[in-house]
């Protein structure tokens, strides 16, 4: 068994979204991505480091901006978050059910006692634990931009990781552009 890097351990403790977490994190931290405003993120710099960081960098897109939520769903989908677990499964770290074994709480309990930074706290603790307010905000928050700018961008760019809420909004607006056009 090789030694566990971060997102690992974030698979042992939390599972796959806590390896997106975390990755979102790490990518924010290194200032490889940044937080356009509160749960809205943007690619700043594409370098990969990992393949988990890579999977999150392609989640977030090379242009334009995404919400948090979409790129989670996008990257917890990604064959490179679905191959740690696996992986992890196969060092028998983590048991046939999901559960960790007794090799992988070992390993959990060597990562807490090193637990330096806000990349490994997450990994461990998850993101409602973070104390940079803006780090929180950037990974938990919402989008708070409009669903529907001014600038007439489509409805249909919206995807299934913006949830229902947003689906709601966008169409109580589309309803309200078409009833101020009646005569």
């Amino acid at each position: 068994m090789t030694q566990p890097d971060v997102y690992d351990v974030a698979c042992l403790a939390g599972g796959p979204s806590r390896v997106v977490d975390t990755a979102l994190v790490a990518l924010l931290v290194t200032g490889r991505v940044r937080a356009v405003s509160p749960g809205e993120l943007q690619v700043v710099d594409a370098q990969r480091r990992h393949p988990v960081e890579a999977a999150v960098l392609d989640a977030v897109g090379g242009r334009g901006r995404r919400s948090v939520g979409t790129v989670r769903w996008r990257a917890l989908a990604d064959d490179r978050v679905v191959r740690l677990a696996r992986r992890l499964r196969e060092e028998r770290l983590v048991g046939r059910f999901g559960g960790r074994t007794a090799a992988g709480r070992r390993a959990l309990e060597r990562a807490r006692a090193a637990d330096v930074g806000p990349v490994l706290h997450v990994a461990l603790d998850g993101p409602g634990q973070l104390t940079d307010q803006d780090l929180r905000a950037a990974v938990l928050e919402p989008p708070a931009r409009p669903v529907l700018p001014a600038s007439g961008v489509s409805p249909w760019v919206l995807s299934w990781g913006d949830g229902c809420d947003v689906a709601r909004r966008t169409r109580d607006q589309l309803v309200g552009r078409n009833l101020d056009g009646l005569p």
